[in-house]
């Protein structure tokens, strides 16, 4: 069962959804008032916010994330964070622990609460071959996600939070929303939940690309050390694309860790 958020929670997100319908009643106001060309300036202005907030996975806008490891003497040395996203998956997820653990390579599995209850034994297992579990929602709406208001985000990362909660024992400490969305309301749930959001600054869309040459020339572009590189579980080609991606840690001299 899901838990209820806390008051502060609830606060903060009636307030931000309150602020959240300020521009369309600015907008109704004006254009009765006579005053149009004001009116879609406020919307086009308010619409460009909010794609750039919500459909950037990098943008900062609606609350802190991370897209690289911060840590000085992690690039001193030359570590990256590897993390996969959308397991687990029976068929691919335990190929991707055995091609890790062949490389001595940790790795942040963020995963979708409905598979995770489907596969408790899959998500035990990455756990305790040393892996970083994450909080990826428990639906994984990939459409509606920056769209979705306070309630159902709640329902969301708290579900997922606690779907791995009871199969783990411990809470995960980051998340990551479905195609690396935003929302305007999901820092609150964050916040209550103690979760950090963890972004990227390396991928090759391989949630969505097949051509593996061109997912690890994309990759290769990007990768550098402190990186946090974007994979996935549970496509048709990711094993083939972690082996490349592994090749190209050893070739760059770079090793796959864990955050501090």
């Amino acid at each position: 069962m899901i838990p209820a958020p806390p008051a502060d929670c609830r606060r903060r997100s009636d307030w931000l959804f309150f602020l959240s319908l300020l521009p369309a009643a600015a907008c109704v106001v004006l254009l009765l008032s006579g005053y149009g060309i004001t009116a879609a300036i406020i919307f086009w202005s308010t619409f460009i916010v909010i794609s750039i907030g919500t459909l950037v996975p990098q943008c900062a806008w609606f609350g802190p994330l991370v897209v690289r490891l911060s840590d000085k003497e992690a690039r001193r040395q030359g570590r990256v964070w590897l993390t996969l996203d959308d397991g687990p998956d029976p068929a691919t997820t335990p190929q991707i622990l055995d091609l890790l653990d062949a490389h001595g390579a940790l790795a942040g599995f963020f995963l979708i609460g409905e598979k995770a209850r489907q596969h408790p034994e899959l998500v035990r297992e990455i756990a305790r071959r040393g892996h970083l579990i994450g909080n990826h929602s428990q639906t994984h709406p990939v459409a509606s996600f920056w769209a979705l208001r306070p309630t159902r985000i709640w329902q969301e990362v708290a579900g997922c939070q606690e779907t791995l909660t009871q199969i783990l024992g411990t809470a995960p400490v980051w998340f990551r929303p479905p195609v690396g969305h935003h929302n305007l309301f999901l820092a609150p749930p964050l916040q209550a939940l103690g979760l950090t959001l963890a972004m990227w600054d390396c991928r090759g869309y391989d949630g969505v690309e097949k051509n593996v040459p061109l997912i690890l020339r994309r990759i290769a572009k990007d990768l550098r050390p402190g990186s946090i590189i974007l994979l996935h579980d549970a496509t048709s080609v990711c094993t083939e694309v972690l082996v490349g991606t592994l090749r190209l840690f050893q070739e760059r001299g770079l090793k796959a860790g864990l955050p501090e």
